[in-house]
């Protein structure tokens, strides 16, 4: 098998492709693997630690509507907001903190300072205990100066009362501190502290962990251990090196990796409390379920590689085959035969490759064909250019005879009118000649509008302001023409007095001619004006030739037929758009390339709207003061 031939690539690749891919499978399967799994497994605890974050919450909404007891009940508030101090107001303060306690099974005991009367009561396991005349328990009073608070988890207390049999042992709680209020004022009546077991935190938190292999804390936003399995960090600042002030800050939640481990967290957001929920997932832990994927893929992997290496030389004759029937199918088209039948037998890649070429061939003979269609009409509109070629010299003569039979018949104005007719008839005799100076253009134009002028009986004036200094600038042979004759069959209002045409030349700049030719007509209209700008600026991008008089104004290049004067009306507002007068008219697209084709540096015309009505045809062509 010769090395050049693409089943012997195909079926080498092939082989090669069966022993390092196997190789590196295995190690990217592992890694891939392990990265689903850490992902899997962060998206699953994601889950789980959101269910316990609503789980505490609601501890957490329980234990603020348990604490606002002494607030709902309107006849124990009341009594307290007067300051009573009688057995009725004794009777109902125990109904009320029994009721807290009793509205949560892990409350472990309700304290109660009233600051009028200097009185403490502590119910516990359902039995009231009461102190006169005392100062409030200070730690519960530091903690109630500062609004509702909750205490770090701590071992129980009594509160200053003395210890008794009845009570059980101390156990882990936390506390929830909240002064009480005069509402709406902010005197302070005395303060509410009641403790709840750790229990009923450790019951929610239980069910998010794994013990002695995963982690779970519950730090408030000072960083104190609410709850964690190691009972020796309760109520203590948890020293560890990835515990920042963001992961303590509110409404935060995601995952981070830190120190072979993966964190979970999540923030409890309530109105007694801020506290965030961590979770600590060693890797190790995690990598167990990976190992046991990890042999499992490498079986497979194993029976995969003998697949490959028994499937290889079939595929790469089932491919090959195609590609080579396709190959043949070129060489004859190659040698000239566009016409080739191609087959398709097969429905896969090469197969659609096949039909797609096919469909490519089709649509390069169709191409080919409609060209030749695109040549016969070129050739058919240059012959009906040079039809139009006929130089006027009989319609001259015969135009002298009539002016001088007008001067016999004492008639100057009429030879005026037939002179200016022969003058424009002169001016289009030299067909030969491409260019002509401005000043002839000039004259062209006045010769033109002396018999517009007759025609629509002086509606319109004409006004001139022609820079001397550029009558000697050689532009385009009809150039203001068309461009003025516009005006005419598009702009004029012809049913009153007033048309303005201002025909101004000067120089933009040292080296650029400005023509500009402005009417106050009825205008064009702002989507057609913006049609017709751009076309003038696709006719500006004209490839310019090398020597200027390459192609200019002549009857039988095609360049003349770029512009159909049927597609100019239709950008008119004016509805009423009289008949074509002469088949010489040029449109303006035709002008823009004619301009482009001049010089050997850009040249521009834009059109613009004139307030209140009208239009405005402004020429920019850089001519570098050339002179006749």
């Amino acid at each position: 098998m010769r090395w050049n031939r693409i089943r012997t690539k195909l079926i080498t690749l092939l082989l090669i492709a069966t022993i390092v891919p196997t190789m590196s499978t295995m190690v990217i399967t592992y890694i891939n693997n392990y990265q689903s799994l850490q992902e899997r497994t962060l998206e699953e605890n994601k889950k789980l630690i959101y269910q316990g974050k609503h789980n505490l919450q609601n501890m957490l909404h329980d234990l603020n509507q348990s604490s606002l007891f002494v607030y709902t009940n309107f006849e124990f508030f009341k009594m307290l907001e007067r300051g009573y101090d009688d057995a009725y107001m004794e009777a109902q303060a125990y109904a009320v903190m029994q009721n807290m306690e009793s509205s949560m099974r892990h409350i472990h005991q309700v304290y109660m300072y009233r600051n009028e009367v200097k009185r403490a009561i502590l119910v516990a396991q359902s039995l009231p205990h009461r102190k006169y005349e005392s100062e409030a328990y200070e730690p519960a009073a530091n903690y109630a100066k500062q609004g509702i608070q909750i205490q770090p988890t701590y071992m129980s207390e009594t509160y200053g009362f003395a210890p008794s049999t009845q009570w059980k042992p101390s156990v882990p709680v936390f506390t929830l501190h909240r002064p009480i209020y005069k509402v709406p004022s902010t005197k302070e009546l005395g303060l509410l502290s009641i403790d709840v077991k750790l229990e009923a935190i450790s019951e929610i938190t239980d069910q998010l962990y794994a013990k002695d292999k995963e982690q779970l804390y519950i730090v408030d936003q000072n960083g104190y251990v609410m709850y964690a399995e190691d009972e020796t960090l309760l109520g203590k600042p948890l020293q560890k090196p990835w515990l920042s002030d963001n992961l303590l800050a509110s409404e935060t939640k995601g995952n981070f990796e830190y120190d072979n481990a993966l964190f979970v967290h999540e923030s409890i957001d309530s109105p007694i409390a801020q506290w965030t929920l961590v979770k600590e997932m060693p890797k190790r832990y995690l990598l167990q379920d990976t190992n046991r994927t990890l042999m499992f893929n490498m079986v497979l992997l194993s029976i995969s590689t003998l697949i490959i290496i028994g499937a290889t030389l079939w595929i790469s004759i089932r491919i090959t085959k195609p590609i080579a029937q396709l190959m043949r199918y070129m060489n004859q088209i190659q040698a000239g035969k566009m016409n080739v039948n191609i087959q398709v037998d097969s429905h896969d890649e090469i197969g659609i490759m096949s039909k797609r070429f096919r469909d490519m061939m089709k649509t390069i003979n169709d191409l080919i064909v409609q060209e030749y269609k695109l040549e016969l009409a070129n050739k058919t509109n240059q012959l009906k250019a040079l039809q139009a070629q006929i130089n006027p010299h009989f319609m001259n003569n015969a135009l002298q005879s009539i002016g001088t039979l007008a001067l016999k018949h004492d008639a100057p104005h009429i030879y005026s009118l037939l002179s200016a007719v022969a003058k424009m008839m002169r001016y289009s005799m030299y067909n030969d000649k491409s260019t002509a100076t401005l000043r002839e253009e000039v004259d062209h134009v006045k010769a033109y509008l002396q018999l517009q002028g007759q025609r629509f009986e002086h509606a319109f004036e004409v006004d001139m302001d022609i820079d001397p200094s550029t009558l000697s600038v050689i532009v385009p042979k009809m150039t203001l023409q068309p461009i003025v004759e516009n005006y005419f069959k598009h702009g004029l209002d012809r049913t009153v007095q007033g048309g303005l045409l201002r025909i101004t030349s000067r120089w933009h700049a040292p080296d650029t001619l400005e023509i500009s030719v402005l009417d106050n007509g009825f205008g064009i209209a702002p989507d057609k004006l913006m049609l017709l700008n751009e076309k003038l600026q696709a006719a500006g991008t004209t490839p310019v030739p090398t020597k200027r008089s390459t192609i200019m104004y002549e009857p039988n290049n095609p360049n003349n037929l770029l512009s159909s004067q049927e597609e100019e009306k239709s950008l008119y507002m004016d509805g009423n758009i009289p008949s074509e007068e002469s088949v010489s008219c040029i449109g303006l697209v035709n002008v823009m390339t004619r301009l482009q084709l001049f010089s050997s540096y850009p040249a521009s015309m834009q059109l613009e709207a004139v307030e209140p009505h009208g239009t405005s045809v402004k020429i920019l062509l850089k001519v570098g003061r050339e002179t006749e």
